[in-house]
């Protein structure tokens, strides 16, 4: 396509800083054959007059390089070596237009399209679009039948800067390419007028409207004068004070030109909406399809949308933001953390200090704060839902201790009886207990289990409520087994009894086998599942699916469909065969530096069974799960706006595929995913950064918008509106 750039501000330099920047944008984003003819000074203010009888002279410029250096020239021959060459010509913009159509460039074909700008300043409002040079030319163009725009940048200050001036050029381009691409065919519209918003807060993203031009008016443009005057060459108006003798000027009327251009740029409460001028003013690039006789052209209102630049492809446009992670960036999750916020918001400034001011509310700085659960400001995520977002819930109990999401389960079961928890939540009992010796009298208020252990036939499984790695977790049959598990709980060393007696505390449960004293005074058991599923190509080792959920504010879980499967270090027997912890326990954890490569993989890898059927028990299961926690009330799980939470859900799959429930863990070890599977982990944070950080601050998720089948990863399970108040 053949395109003719002129302007009313002349060649680069002072008075016409924009023309080198827009025309080396032209041809960065497009493949344009671009010609130049530009008036040899300024001729602002001109409209689309023509030097009625002037002979024009043409002259030649060759640009430079870089817009901010000179140009070479003028001169009057043109080189023809090869080089970029301008046309310099002694008219008006109409006048450019006029030569550079008909006679300048015949070797390269009709022109398909004339630019006129960016002019130096806005061409909004009637006052100044019927003055305009800018789209004087742009007129002519389109009286000469060639389609037109004309370009006027609206700038805030006169000290430009060149990443604005970018910005600016960027943004028109992409419209100019656009409203060719639409231009419509019916003859309504013969040219378009363009005033972009020159200054800092101009953005790749900003919005586009289709306008009017504002009807407006003004006042004198002129000062009478009283004293002599004498009118230079270039017109400019110089007052003569200091003349001793009287000259022939005396006597005459004379006005100086000094319009009172405030009281036409300047916006007003009232000011209608839909125009050319109140685009300006809240910020929008307007645009206003003209006809060439100065008749608006109908049919056009409303927003302009652009197809997002390459740059917006790849990034969603994004306020910015401070992410304050306090893990220490040799840790498994510090890198992959910072390198996926920094895919969806490259302008992300990464802290590691807890005590940052930042985290502070009042400090005016939008937080995301990746942290440890003690470290979260609870202060600030209570009182500041728009400005600060944590990765962690304050209340959350009904989900992460077994006995609570044991009880939340219980109860929802009650009041939903067809459930798939029934089935899909192994039998359970919640049990609290200080010392060994009370056992028996314990058990007594759950009679339900105790006439099960009496009968000794089913396995069971006892589970600390608030341990996690595998910490505490013994298997049973009998009562004396289960005495004998609490009694081994309370054997310590000399040395701790003595510290004990020291303190004047009351000998319990203490911190043997790996449990803390504060969490195992309640206790979950559960029936043990002695048939789970075994595959062959697994060497027949028992395992469980580590799920990753991600519950987003008040309220939106997903589950992260890459799972992991994680199995025991032996091959699997019944426990009545083999009771070691070693075959029945499947947490990597538990095998220390005995971990092999077959003990940690990937769910979707497993072959021999009907995954999808799984997949589809660990949504509902899930969704299910968080209702119930819901239904305990906001003490035990208070979802709120500007917190989401990851969590690692266990599920134990047995040989009818049934997949149940085991645990749900806050904060899960990434680390046992391992350096082969870490991009595992890595999609889970691309995801989570992508479609709950990036709206939490205002930006458009990539990927929120897809369904599961078309490459989602995070499957939407569960929605709720929880946000009200208490």
């Amino acid at each position: 396509m053949h395109v003719l750039i002129t302007n009313d501000d002349g060649p680069p330099g002072k008075d016409s800083p924009y023309i080198a920047y827009f025309i080396q944008k032209l041809r960065e984003l497009t493949d344009w054959d671009i010609s130049v003819a530009l008036p040899d000074c300024q001729k602002s203010w001109i409209g689309k007059a023509h030097f009625v009888g002037k002979t024009m002279t043409a002259s030649y410029i060759t640009p430079a390089a870089e817009p901010e250096l000179p140009y070479e020239g003028p001169y009057y021959k043109k080189k023809n070596d090869g080089s970029e060459e301008w046309v310099l010509l002694d008219g008006t913009p109409a006048s450019c237009a006029q030569v550079g159509i008909h006679h300048l460039f015949k070797e390269k074909g009709p022109v398909d399209l004339v630019i006129a700008g960016p002019n130096y300043g806005r061409n909004s409002s009637a006052v100044f679009i019927l003055s305009s040079g800018t789209i004087g030319g742009a007129m002519e163009g389109a009286l000469c039948g060639v389609p037109a725009i004309g370009v006027s940048f609206a700038y805030s200050s006169r000290n430009h800067v060149a990443d604005h001036i970018n910005t600016a050029c960027s943004v028109s381009v992409r419209l100019i390419k656009h409203l060719c691409e639409t231009w419509p065919k019916d003859d309504s519209v013969d040219l378009f007028s363009i005033n972009v918003p020159l200054g800092p807060e101009l953005r790749e993203d900003v919005k586009i409207m289709y306008t009017n031009i504002l009807a407006n008016r003004w006042g004198s443009a002129f000062e009478y004068v009283e004293d002599p005057i004498t009118v230079q060459a270039d017109g400019t108006v110089v007052e003569q004070t200091d003349r001793l003798e009287p000259t022939e000027e005396d006597g005459k009327l004379t006005f100086k030109w000094l319009p009172n251009l405030a009281a036409v740029t300047g916006t007003t409460a009232d000011e209608p909406t839909g125009t050319d001028k109140w685009a300006i003013g809240e910020g929008y690039v307007s645009v206003s399809p003209l006809k060439a006789n100065f008749q608006g052209a109908p049919g056009l209102s409303g927003e302009l949308k652009l197809t997002p630049s390459d740059a917006q492809s790849k990034t969603a446009s994004l306020p910015q933001f401070t992410a304050v992670i306090t893990y220490p960036p040799e840790s498994y999750i510090y890198p992959l953390l910072v390198a996926n916020l920094k895919k969806v918001a490259p302008g992300v400034e990464i802290k590691t200090d807890p005590s940052d001011p930042v985290l502070e509310e009042g400090s005016g700085v939008k937080v995301l704060h990746y942290a440890d659960y003690e470290d979260l400001n609870f202060e600030r995520m209570m009182g500041d839902d728009e400005m600060y977002l944590a990765c962690s819930y304050i209340y959350r109990k009904a989900l992460i201790r077994k006995n609570f999401l044991a009880h939340s389960i219980a109860n929802y079961a009650v009041k939903h009886p067809d459930t798939i928890l029934k089935r899909n939540f192994p039998e359970s009992y919640e049990l609290e207990l200080d010392y060994a010796e009370y056992l028996d009298e314990m058990l007594d208020d759950i009679y339900e289990f105790r006439d099960q252990l009496q009968e000794e036939k089913n396995w069971w499984i006892l589970k600390p409520s608030m341990s996690d790695r595998g910490q505490g977790i013994r298997i049973f049959k009998t009562f004396q087994e289960l005495q004998e598990i609490f009694e081994s709980f309370e054997e310590s060393d000399d040395e701790e009894e003595e510290e004990e007696e020291e303190e004047g505390e009351p000998k319990s449960i203490s911190e043997g086998n790996g449990i803390v004293t504060s969490q195992i005074r309640h206790f979950l058991i559960q029936r043990y599942i002695e048939k789970p599923l075994l595959l062959p190509s697994c060497g027949m080792r028992k395992f469980h699916i580590r799920t990753y959920v991600v519950a987003s504010q008040a309220l939106k879980v997903y589950v992260y469909k890459d799972m992991l499967a994680l199995f025991a270090k032996q091959r699997y027997s019944s426990p009545d065969e083999i009771a070691d912890l070693e075959i029945h326990l499947t947490n990597t954890c538990l095998q220390g530096d005995k971990v092999d490569e077959g003990s940690v993989r990937r769910f979707w890898d497993l072959e021999g069974f009907d995954k999808e059927k799984v997949w589809d028990q660990i949504k509902a299961t899930t969704a299910e799960t968080f209702a119930a926690a819901v239904g305990l009330g906001r003490v035990h799980f208070q979802p709120i706006p500007n917190a989401f939470e990851i969590y690692g859900l266990d599920f134990l799959v047995d040989e009818d595929l049934t997949t149940r429930l085991l645990e749900v863990n806050a904060y899960p070890d990434f680390g046992q995913t391992g350096e082969d599977l870490k991009v595992l982990v890595d999609g889970l944070f691309a995801c989570v950064a992508d479609q709950i950080v990036v709206p939490f601050f205002g930006g458009e998720s990539r990927q929120g918008g897809l369904s599961e089948e078309k490459g989602n990863r995070l499957a939407l399970v569960y929605e709720q509106d929880v946000s009200g108040g208490w």
